[in-house]
């Protein structure tokens, strides 16, 4: 059990003495916009060598493009769990909301607390599917199998949901909980940055968005650990 414990697998990831250099340089990548298959590919070759039992060093400096070509795998997966919810959400609002003003056109009260009650219940779903971690365990799936049609089906949430492996991915997920702190600070602060006027207020935000997606390549190093070891538990 002690290999789901947050501390141990900072530890992993803090064994390499570039962790931090790594992480601000796919944090910028990522902070183009273009570069967010690289970090996610780079995430990705971690999980990778984790399963083959090599948790440190973190990879090596490498091939862009091929791990940009992995990266965009890892995408396709995170936007299967969480964009496309968002997005089959947005659409269920957008359609009530013109089948509500319709039915209802002065019943605008009627109207936003329908509209609240929607809205309410994606976020119930989105919230679900990250704390199932079916995006990490479809990547498990993807680093396992190679297949990508495997990774974004319904058989990553019977990974983490069913079997004897529940309860181990829970805990990892759980325990990973914590990684996220530094992101969510940084990305609070950035947003505080953008309400307010001054100047160099621009870079200031650029900066907060380079630390914010480096924050968050971190936490994604600490999950790959955790799930790994949630995975060996389950077999």
């Amino acid at each position: 059990m002690s290999e789901l414990r947050l501390r141990a697998t900072i530890a992993t990831v803090h064994r390499d003495p570039q962790w931090w250099l790594k992480c601000l340089g796919y944090g910028a990548a990522a902070a183009t916009g273009l570069g967010l298959p690289l970090a996610a590919g780079f995430v990705m070759e971690s999980l990778d060598n984790t399963r083959r039992g090599y948790p440190t060093p973190l990879p090596p400096w490498g091939d862009p493009w091929l791990r940009s070509l992995t990266g965009l795998f890892c995408l396709l997966i995170d936007f299967a769990f969480f964009v496309l919810p968002l997005l089959l959400g947005g659409m269920g609002v957008f359609c009530a909301s013109i089948v509500l003003v319709i039915a209802s056109p002065t019943g605008s009260a009627t109207v936003n607390v329908a509209l609240g009650v929607i809205l309410t219940l994606v976020g119930l779903v989105i919230a679900a599917l990250f704390i199932a971690g079916a995006s990490p365990a479809g990547r498990l799936i993807f680093a396992r199998e190679g297949k990508i049609e495997d990774a974004i089906s319904l058989a990553a949430l019977r990974l983490t949901t069913s079997g004897p492996g529940r309860g181990a991915f829970l805990r990892a997920r759980l325990a990973s909980l914590p990684a996220y702190i530094p992101a969510t600070a940084a990305a609070a602060v950035t947003f505080g940055l953008a309400r307010t006027s001054f100047p160099g207020q621009m870079i200031a935000i650029a900066v907060g968005i380079w630390l914010t997606l480096a924050a968050l390549v971190y936490a994604h190093l600490i999950v790959v650990q955790l799930y790994v070891a949630a995975e060996r538990m389950a077999h």
